[in-house]
């Protein structure tokens, strides 16, 4: 990892690479003719420009996923939580649009859906090395009300950043992918049961924030796990999508974090033989990873709005296998928490 470039777009062209911390801003419009080789207005690749923000967290109460997607003409925000002590799962949406609610600024910046029943904040100040998170969920006869306030400590020793711009898929456009892991402090309460979490080395978040020249399909997995292994903060980011740059060897975001200490991984394939609710395979060919993904609940969303058609599964399950860090140490897990997307998008 290098320090990254003042801008992500040089002459037009991106500048590929793992950086160890993000630059000011996450501005890929730049990008010279990203999707053809002939000249074309750049307010028309600008609208293929997609932003998506989500946070997974886990405590000894609650694991969670808050997703913000943002495609100018179509935007929505989703929670999925499981309490652990119920194996209850709950799911809170708000779909709206016309508007780009992820901001490009990396340095201070906010993204809020202002939706008085559904109201989600995500907030970030890298000179006070903080990541804020508000929500407040109103419940129905089928839900409880939830709301939580925590903050991602960047400041704890455990704590760990990076910052990658790789091609999507090919090197004429890019993905740009901010990834941030620390402990949390603050509340998650479910109103109803009076379920709260407790501080404890536990809560752990990631936080990521994406940038991408978006294919008019694309197919995606994102899987996430978060968790204490002999007493360290590990923290686990993997994908296969249709954007993966064709050199995937050589440009991917797959990371692991052990407390502060960050390991490039390889490209993964990802499987699922036996469906969506039966045990996902992911390795690689470098022998580093080895693991099974095992499902224990399924949330599956579908929206269709003219053109528009998303299909997204958010999957809580647990990690078993092996895990090899850039240091030859092999990590063994089991029974290790985590959260799994399978996404098809198509606009």
């Amino acid at each position: 990892m290098t320090d990254p470039p003042v801008r992500i777009v040089h002459n037009g062209k991106p500048v590929f690479g793992a950086f160890s911390h993000p630059p000011k801003e996450l501005d890929i419009s730049d990008v010279r003719n990203p999707y053809s080789t002939l000249k074309m207005p750049k307010f028309l690749s600008k609208l293929r420009i997609r932003a998506d923000i989500s946070v997974v967290f886990v405590s000894d109460e609650f694991t969670g996923i808050i997703t913000l997607l943002d495609v100018k003409y179509f935007c929505f925000s989703e929670i999925v939580i499981w309490e652990k002590s119920s194996g209850k799962k709950y799911a809170y949406r708000y779909v709206f649009g016309f508007r780009r609610f992820v901001p490009k600024n990396l340095e201070k910046g906010r993204s809020f859906t202002y939706k008085k029943r559904r109201y989600i904040r995500v907030s970030w100040n890298r000179e006070k090395k903080r990541v804020s998170v508000v929500f407040t969920m109103k419940g129905d006869n089928a839900r409880p009300s939830f709301s939580a306030d925590f903050s991602l400590d960047m400041t704890n020793n455990k704590a760990a950043e990076w910052f990658a711009v790789t091609p999507a898929s090919i090197k004429r456009r890019c993905s740009a992918t901010y990834y941030c892991a620390a402990p949390f402090r603050g509340n998650i309460l479910n109103h109803t049961t009076g379920i709260v979490s407790k501080q404890s080395d536990a809560n752990i978040a990631f936080f990521d924030i994406r940038r991408i020249f978006a294919k008019l399909r694309t197919s995606e997995i994102f899987m996430t796990g978060l968790g204490l292994y002999n007493g360290k903060q590990l923290v686990l980011r993997l994908s296969s999508t249709n954007h993966d740059a064709t050199e995937n060897d050589r440009y991917n975001d797959n990371a692991l974090f052990l407390d502060n200490d960050i390991t490039l991984l390889p490209p993964v394939t990802i499987t699922s033989p036996y469906g969506i609710e039966g045990k996902w395979v992911i390795q690689d060919t470098e022998n580093m990873i080895d693991l099974y993904f095992t499902p224990i609940s399924d949330h599956r969303r579908v929206s269709s709005i003219f053109i528009l058609t998303a299909d997204y599964h958010t999957v809580y399950g647990t990690f078993e296998g092996d895990l090899q860090t850039k240091d030859g140490e092999m990590l063994h897990l089991k029974d290790f928490p985590g959260i799994a997307q399978k996404q098809y998008l198509r606009m």
